[in-house]
């Protein structure tokens, strides 16, 4: 009876540290984060998704939104033709409510200057200080999530006008690359 105790034990302790994947972090997102995608229209993301679809939905506001891609830890969804959302689960060394992981999410607007914002929160989206997370640039930038693992780059794009000559400096683009520790997002 001890024995049997004790593996029931052992089972529920292995389930409980199981890793939460990117398709529960949708389906609990508050409708607050992404007002103009409620519950229904991720939930068809995922199923669109699982069955090999174009995972396309109407928006709140009569538009058409599409989540691009869709993996255990990482979604990217286009909402609007000028205006994304990248996901990625962190797996975290110290527990932050109860969860060895955090939710990165990045927010990019605009058409032919993009600019980003990113966001931290726990599993169960409760917002985490992002200065404690990355120290990013002062600069207006463009964040980009890598889809196949915890790094990201910032982009910085001036608005210069084209070259009017071959003498003239084309558009400057600096990048600088993010790598995730288990607690900050640190520059290599």
């Amino acid at each position: 009876m001890k024995l049997f105790f004790i593996i029931i034990s052992l089972f529920l302790t292995c389930t409980a540290e199981a890793q939460v994947k990117m398709r529960d972090v949708i389906k609990q997102m508050p409708d607050s984060l992404v007002p103009y995608l409620k519950q229904n229209a991720r939930l068809d993301f995922i199923d669109f998704m699982d069955s090999g679809m174009k995972a396309e939905v109407s928006n709140e506001f009569g538009g058409k939104s599409q989540m691009t891609e869709l993996t255990d830890d990482y979604a990217s969804l286009t909402l609007n033709s000028v205006s994304q959302i990248q996901l990625r689960l962190l797996d975290v060394s110290e527990p932050v409510d109860d969860a060895r992981q955090i939710i990165c999410m990045v927010r990019t607007y605009g058409d032919d200057i993009r600019e980003s914002t990113i966001g931290f929160y726990s599993m169960k989206w409760r917002p985490l200080p992002q200065e404690e997370r990355i120290a990013l640039p002062s600069y207006m930038h463009h964040i980009v999530l890598n889809s196949n693992v915890p790094e990201l780059t910032v982009y910085r794009e001036t608005s210069m006008d084209a070259p009017a000559n071959e003498e003239q400096k084309e558009i400057d683009k600096t990048l600088i690359s993010f790598k995730w520790n288990g607690e900050v997002f640190k520059m290599y």
